[in-house]
């Protein structure tokens, strides 16, 4: 590389050398600023050459750096910190009337949800007068309701039905259970159908949530809703109950294999297991973990007196051969991966 300044300078490579000096005492100091637009390598060896510089002139001359500045990694930021304040800006000009009313209209109809019951629950303000009740399962469903003016709702909070939405169930004229189409739905639905007054049965679209649908889908549920007690397809308490025991017996069968005559502790674990979790048993039934699946392989190994596993999810290869290792006896899942191949011999596989 040819370190001629004057060739550098011709050639656009240097600009314009500046320099910043005052003289005390005889003595002069002062600052060098060259502009470059060499490589990163040359950069450092210009600077490391003009270092070497021992006479300026007549005069015996030092020459220091100081520092190697990227200005334009420092234009680069303010130019993004700049776009980044014009499209802020742009955004709040450009918001349409309708947007600013939905917000609104949102923040009225949260401030409008309610605490009902000892136990806190969400609801709508007029879950107490209104002679009709929505039973929902959570907070953002009662909100979703809100939006579109229905506002005798209330959630049940989890797969456990409160004693107060029961006893509350039994006041009202008509009562409507409007779950998820999943099936945390559908197991609240069959635990609400044991224990409380349903007179109606409506579900979110398969695979879809309360609190996800439009004005027109929720709408179009609730009028398409189901009477809880007739007969045929519709009559969902009845199918739920013939889908949970045959579901029991499969269970039960397989235990039975197992030499387990009672299965009520699987049976348990399959009920409460929250949605993308694990629930860890060890051989006398008692529960020794509960975990997200993902959390599952790097922690299983962890609780040598491990049993029975129950997995809200897909059991992977690499995971049943670990449960093979820790010598685990039963696992329950929703599926397998695909081409999974389960041995005959030293592990049960539930599906539900």
């Amino acid at each position: 590389m040819d370190l001629d300044l004057r060739d550098l300078q011709k050639s656009g490579r240097i600009g314009r050398i500046e320099v910043e000096n005052e003289s005390k005492e005889g003595v002069s100091e002062g600052i060098i600023k060259i502009p470059s637009s060499l490589t990163r390598r040359e950069t450092a060896l210009l600077a490391a050459t003009v270092e070497t510089v021992s006479r300026v002139g007549p005069c015996e001359a030092e020459i220091k750096l100081i520092e190697i500045r990227d200005v334009r990694q420092t234009k680069r930021k303010k130019i993004i910190e700049r776009a980044a304040e014009l499209l802020k800006e742009w955004d709040t000009k450009s918001l349409e009337s309708s947007e600013i009313e939905e917000k609104m209209d949102t923040d009225i109809k949260l401030a409008e949800i309610t605490s009902w019951g000892a136990e806190n629950l969400p609801a709508g303000p007029e879950v107490d007068d209104d002679p009709e009740l929505i039973i929902v399962e959570g907070r953002a469903d009662v909100l979703n309701l809100l939006r579109i003016g229905i506002k005798n709702t209330i959630a049940v909070q989890g797969t456990q039905v409160p004693k107060s939405i029961i006893e509350l169930s039994k006041k009202k004229e008509t009562v409507t259970a409007f779950l998820d189409g999943d099936r945390g739905g559908t197991i609240i639905l069959n635990e609400l159908l044991q224990v409380a007054k349903i007179d109606y049965v409506t579900r979110a679209p398969e695979g879809f949530e309360v609190e996800e649908l439009t004005r027109k889908q929720m709408i179009k549920a609730l009028q398409n809703k189901k009477p809880a007690n007739i007969s045929g397809e519709t009559d969902q308490k009845s199918k739920i109950k013939k889908e949970s025991k045959k579901k029991e017996n499969g269970l039960q069968k397989i235990l039975n294999k197992m030499k387990i005559k009672d299965s009520k502790f699987i049976l348990d674990a399959l009920n409460t297991v929250k949605i993308g979790h694990s629930i860890g048993l060890n051989k006398k039934g008692e529960e020794l973990f509960t975990m997200p699946v993902g959390e599952l392989f790097g922690n299983i190994g962890n609780h040598t007196t491990l049993s029975f596993l129950i997995i809200d999810g897909i059991l992977s290869s690499r995971l049943l051969s670990l449960c093979l290792e820790l010598k685990i006896k039963f696992i329950a899942c929703k599926n397998k991966e695909e081409d999974l191949k389960i041995p005959h011999n030293g592990i049960e596989i539930y599906y539900f």
